[in-house]
């Protein structure tokens, strides 16, 4: 994103002052451009681009702001926005918060090695539980589960067996049976078999039916099941040998 697309997303961007347009362009140069820090000849670059007015002195603007906590001189000589005024213009571009999640429904860890998109997956489920989005949680369990399910037999080259008659891959009812039912290739472990019934029928629950709200207690009594299946089915997909 340029500074001029930027600047699109502030209302009445060009009715601010030459000082009012300076946080912003702190901001851009630090959140948008990933700028270590910025000086004021950064700054100044910003009018030059917009082709507007520039602030009379950049620099004593700069150093006011460090009084103020607009802004923070960092030891290179720089300068980078104050967690406070970030907070600020993230309300005001409405920016989504970035959700950073815990490690209180599994450990995240279990997906280092595989793919981007189940790390992207695991991330969802574990954020859903964090804020206390249950049944979203339940049905993101249960799609993750499938991919699980689907990586395995794919690893294996065995993906046809879990098709159905227009190669689509079937629902995780069918998956959890077709994974059960192999016995030459791999063995489910017993806490994993005892588990899969439970995650698929509350995932159902969550999605079809308009009168079941899930509650946390409905995913505490998955927790030690899912970690462990997890961690199963991760450790027969096998992707260090991928």
């Amino acid at each position: 994103m340029n500074i001029e697309t930027f600047t699109t997303k502030i209302e009445d961007f060009d009715k601010l002052s030459s000082s009012e347009t300076i946080p912003f362009f702190g901001y851009f140069l630090t959140k948008i451009e990933s700028k270590v820090s910025f000086t004021a000849k950064d700054i100044e670059g910003c009018f030059i681009k917009l082709h507007i007015p520039k602030y009379s002195n950049i620099s004593a603007y700069l150093s006011k702001s460090v009084k103020k906590k607009t802004f923070l001189r960092n030891k290179l000589g720089g300068y980078n926005i104050s967690l406070a005024e970030s907070k600020r213009i993230d309300e005001i571009l409405k920016m989504p918060r970035n959700v950073v999640p815990s490690e209180n429904l599994f450990p995240l860890e279990l997906f280092n090695n595989t793919r981007d998109y189940l790390k992207k997956t695991a991330k969802q489920v574990v954020i859903c539980y964090d804020i206390g989005a249950y049944d979203a949680c339940l049905v993101m369990i249960r799609r993750l589960i499938e991919t699980l399910i689907i990586e395995l037999f794919e690893k294996r080259a065995i993906s046809d067996r879990i098709k159905n008659s227009q190669g689509n891959y079937m629902f995780c009812g069918d998956l959890i049976d077709e994974l059960l039912k192999e016995k030459r290739l791999w063995t489910i472990g017993r806490n994993t078999v005892q588990a899969l019934p439970s995650m698929k029928t509350k995932g159902d629950l969550s999605a079809h039916n308009r009168r079941f709200n899930a509650k946390k207690s409905d995913i505490e009594q998955l927790k030690d099941g899912l970690r462990i299946t997890i961690e199963e089915l991760i450790h027969l997909i096998d992707y260090s040998r991928s």
